[in-house]
């Protein structure tokens, strides 16, 4: 049995998403397919794409990051448990009623795709590279005694 959808969801259907931005989330873009491969094993394909705004960790500004993600899943019941899933399929839970959430699948995969530190192109950014300064160490010259001198004389 194969299945298709392509269409539009809705960002507002993607709580944490929207929680996660600086405030502005695009209609997600998604293509997925549905069908069973040669071992028998549910499996989930597709790719989705939208953007959403983060807040650039160099200047904080806001700015807007694309993402285009594919996944590939199998949802996760009794018979695919005792199976060995291949490593192309990323194994997903399935509710008490045996469903899968479609919207926090893709909500998922879009707030992985997030950086840990988000921040615009260097050549986009406010903030130049010459423009950021961190502090300068000053060299310390230690007056004590090194603790390990005793070991080289115990050497010879």
């Amino acid at each position: 049995m194969h299945s298709e959808y392509l269409g539009v969801l809705e960002s507002r259907y993607m709580p944490r998403l929207l929680e996660t931005s600086a405030g502005f989330c695009s209609d997600i873009q998604v293509q997925i397919s549905c069908d069973t491969d040669n071992q028998g094993l549910v499996i989930i394909k597709g790719h989705a794409k939208g953007e959403f705004s983060l807040n650039c960790q160099r200047c904080m500004c806001e700015f807007n990051f694309p993402v285009n993600v594919k996944f590939s899943y199998t949802p996760m019941s009794e018979k695919t448990v005792e199976k060995e899933l291949p490593e192309v399929y990323e194994p997903v839970d399935v509710d008490e009623n045996g469903l899968i959430n479609i919207c926090e699948l893709i909500e998922d995969e879009f707030l992985v795709a997030i950086p840990y530190i988000p921040m615009h192109a260097i050549e986009d950014c406010s903030v130049k590279e010459h423009d950021t300064v961190v502090g300068e160490i000053e060299d310390i010259v230690d007056e004590r005694p090194n603790p390990f001198a005793v070991l080289k004389s115990l050497n010879k």
